[in-house]
């Protein structure tokens, strides 16, 4: 394919020197062998690597087109990991600063890649990452992304450059070499991931028609979720990529299996490429893993509260798996526990199994401690698998209930009670019983009253206190009053009577009528009668209530 587009090496040239600059936040090393590249930063847990080679070579020598990324400040959506590319690969690093970038590569390796060649047979700047490997679980999987700038120009032509994952071994029977397959598919289907495969979902200016893109996959514009946008990006040169995507396989574990990387340009040798694989993530899952679902969802268990769930999985259901438990941490017992089984057994046909377990309630405050829960597992292959779980382990704080007694001036009609809780597990619950479920609640402020309210935490634990209303409304009736002018006592103020529709009679000793009120004042001093001893009759006005008493009035004698 040819490319219309210009590359100045000039312009190049400077753009390598700024490529290391603090303003790029995707960084790129080319300081280990392919060799050292796979083994210290390619594989993970559960593969064992040997024969690695590169173009075919003994992968023992520094080559351009591969090299160790870190991308955990840029928007590539891979943290770190190995780099190939059909150029130098500083090329990937940002701003992207330049639509058509080529950097060639010092020794271009130009023979076409059989495998590649089922894709595009005319083929450039070659670059072919391979090892054997044995897995000692029963899949294998990666994570990558591939990058071009190809982007956006050329989507839809009819050539571009291409890469692949090419798998081979026991049981894989697939239509390339040694009967591989080709691992770099879309998410769920065999459709390689390619520049006319993953885009925007339109044809580049450059490019041929939809039907381009159609003939390579009818579903291409709905794979645009997979694409990211680069054009003007900061961290990273490529002018588009993909998301981050995972590569999966069956496996027999302990068997030998062959994996290529390749890339290469189609065509020419114009506008470079990439692809970028996750550091540790070529990895096959022969692995344990041991999870715990605590009540609260954030790890702790709290003394005498419940249950953690502790799970443990394995990769693969076939047969019998007896799992040895271990725990420990600091100041952790025996005693702290219940439910510590020494071994649990996952059976024939089940991935996981799933126990309870307790952190038993001390006597005294000892602190948060913290549990490591330790799964080991010898798998079919012989492999000694091991996986752990921390597990905070917290005291239980008693709750107490915060709340205050009303006193109230008589005259409110409703009151607002509320209760706060500290200490005990979670968010407590409170209810106020009598007074009406939830809190705050209302409660009438015209009557005495004694309300229970009662706290249930998520322990559970429960405890409850009394709050009572004081209305302010008790009737006190004065029974002696100083009509003196003197300032002190000298109305009779009949303390919490309603008013309105009160009613006030007061009679001498001979049963006389002496004094009347509607709706009394709390301003009658008695005018007009001599000291001495009188008796009343007082009905409130929203009670109802009827008092009687007597009343002795101790003036000048001149009233």
């Amino acid at each position: 394919m040819k490319h219309p587009l210009l590359h100045a090496l000039p312009i190049l040239t400077s753009w390598l020197l700024l490529g290391g600059s603090a303003k790029a936040q995707l960084a790129v090393q080319n300081n280990l062998t392919p060799n050292e590249l796979v083994n210290s930063i390619l594989v993970g847990q559960g593969v064992t690597v040997s024969n690695v080679t590169f173009n075919g070579q003994p992968a023992s020598t520094i080559n351009d087109q591969i090299g160790s990324f870190n991308g955990i400040s840029s928007n590539l959506g891979l943290m770190d990991g190995v780099v190939l590319a059909t150029g130098q690969v500083p090329l990937v690093v940002g701003p992207n600063m330049n639509p058509s970038l080529t950097v060639p590569p010092a020794l271009p390796v130009n023979i076409a890649d059989p495998d590649l060649a089922y894709f595009v047979s005319m083929q450039r700047c070659v670059a072919v990452l391979e090892f054997d490997f044995i897995p000692t679980g029963d899949s294998l999987s990666f994570r990558f992304v591939f990058g071009s700038e190809e982007y956006p120009e050329y989507v839809c032509s009819q050539f571009n450059d291409v890469f692949g994952f090419f798998l081979s071994g026991p049981g894989i029977n697939g239509p390339y070499t040694n009967n591989a397959v080709n691992l770099g598919v879309l998410p769920g289907t065999q459709v390689p991931v390619a520049i006319n495969t993953v885009n925007s979902g339109s044809p580049g200016i450059l490019g041929g028609g939809a039907y381009v893109c159609a003939a390579s996959d009818p579903n291409w514009q709905a794979n645009s979720a997979y694409y990211v946008a680069n054009t003007g990006g900061a961290t990273v040169e490529l002018d588009g990529f993909t998301a981050a995507l995972r590569a999966r396989a069956a496996v027999r574990c302990g068997q030998v299996y062959h994996i290529k990387i390749a890339i290469a340009h189609a065509g020419d040798a114009s506008l470079d490429s990439a692809v970028f694989i996750e550091g540790g993530s070529f990895s096959s899952t022969g692995s344990l893993a041991v999870s715990v679902t605590t009540p609260l969802n954030d790890g702790t268990l709290t003394e005498g509260c419940g249950e953690a769930m502790v799970t443990v999985q394995r990769p693969s259901a076939e047969g019998i798996a007896d799992i040895q438990l271990t725990y420990d941490g600091a100041g952790i017992t025996a005693d702290d526990l219940d439910g510590n089984l020494a071994q649990v057994t996952i059976p024939d046909g089940s991935l996981n199994v799933t126990f309870p377990i307790n952190a038993v309630r001390d006597p005294g405050a000892e602190g948060d401690e913290l549990l490591t829960i330790h799964a080991t597992w010898i798998s079919a292959c012989g492999a000694t698998l091991t996986d752990s779980v921390p597990l905070a382990i917290m005291d239980y704080t008693p709750m107490e209930i915060m709340a205050d007694d009303l006193y109230l001036e008589c005259g409110t009609d409703s009151v607002l009670l509320e209760a706060y809780v500290h200490g005990g597990l979670g968010a407590a619950l409170l209810d106020w019983g009598n007074a009406g479920a939830g809190d705050p609640v209302f409660v009438p402020g015209l009557t005495n009253a004694t309300y229970t309210v009662t706290a249930t935490d998520q322990c559970p634990e429960a405890i409850s206190m009394e709050v009572r209303v004081i209305s302010g409304c008790d009737i006190t009736i004065p029974n002696v009053i100083t009509p003196n002018a003197d300032g002190l006592n000298d109305a009779w103020v009949i303390n919490g009577l309603y008013k309105i529709g009160s009613s006030v009679n007061v009679f001498n000793r001979w049963g006389n009528l002496v004094y009347e009120s509607a709706n009394y004042a709390n301003n009658w001093r008695g005018a007009g009668l001599p000291d001495g001893t009188y008796f009343y009759e007082v009905v409130d006005g929203r009670s109802g209530q009827r008092l009687t008493g007597s009343l002795t009035i101790l003036g000048d004698g001149t009233n």
